[in-house]
C-alpha cells in the first residue's frame, strides 16, 4: 500500500475517478476525475467526464495539466492512475508528452492517499 510519507512533494501525482457512481448533471451521467500530489494530497483540479464518452477528453485532461503546472511550474517524476482505469490512455499520453514516467497500481494500493478525498468528495455529495 502506498502512504502520502513515501514520498516528496511533486515526486508523483495521481490521477483518480472520484465518484463510484455517476453523478447526474442536466440529466446526463458524468465521472469525475482528479489530478492531485501523492506526498501532500493536494488537488490541483478536476474534469467532468460523460460517462457515455467513457474516456475524458484529450483537451480536457490537456487542461488539467495545465492547471497543475501552472501550480507548481515543475512536472512531477511520475504519474500513476489505478489498473483498468478508463481513463489510462488519455493521462499517460500527457505523461508522455511533458517527460513524466507513467505507470499503474492496483486501487487498493492507492487507498491511504485518496481515500480521505474520495470520503470528502462523497460526503459533499450528501
Amino acid at each position: 500500500m502506498l502512504r502520502s510519507n513515501q514520498f516528496k512533494v511533486n515526486e508523483l501525482w495521481i490521477a483518480i475517478k472520484l465518484n463510484q457512481r455517476s453523478l447526474l448533471v442536466q440529466d446526463e451521467p458524468y465521472d469525475i476525475y482528479v489530478l492531485m500530489d501523492a506526498a501532500s494530497t493536494y488537488v490541483f483540479g478536476h474534469l467532468l467526464s460523460k460517462v457515455a464518452d467513457e474516456n475524458p477528453e484529450e483537451g480536457e485532461v490537456e487542461a488539467l495539466f495545465k492547471k497543475a503546472w501552472e501550480t507548481k511550474r515543475q512536472w512531477p517524476e511520475k504519474l500513476i492512475v489505478p489498473e483498468r482505469s478508463l481513463a489510462q490512455d488519455v493521462f499517460s499520453k500527457q505523461a508522455e508528452k511533458h517527460g513524466i514516467a507513467f505507470s499503474t497500481v492496483r486501487l487498493a494500493d492507492l487507498t491511504s492517499i485518496v481515500g480521505p478525498v474520495k470520503k470528502s468528495f462523497a460526503s459533499a455529495l450528501k
